[in-house]
């Protein structure tokens, strides 16, 4: 029987980009880190959004649709 290799799932993937962007760039829009990670809308917003419910990134309002993500104050 051969050992499972158990790979992260692809939105643990992009968390972790999200996370690790985040470190490296500073805060970012949604738009903004959807440019700079070179992958759909959808994936970020899903991953902004999971973050944002665990502690791992915050978000501010800058516009009245837009918001400014940033690393959040559990993450360590």
């Amino acid at each position: 029987m051969r050992p499972t290799i158990n790979q992260p799932s692809s939105s643990q993937s992009v968390d972790r980009q999200v996370l690790l962007l985040l470190r490296r760039k500073g805060a970012q829009t949604i738009e903004g880190l959807t440019m700079l990670m070179g992958i759909g809308w959808g994936p970020v917003y899903s991953s902004v959004d999971r973050l944002s419910r665990t502690g791992k990134v915050s978000l501010t309002p800058v516009y009245p649709s837009e918001y400014r993500v940033s690393v959040g104050r559990t993450v360590r």
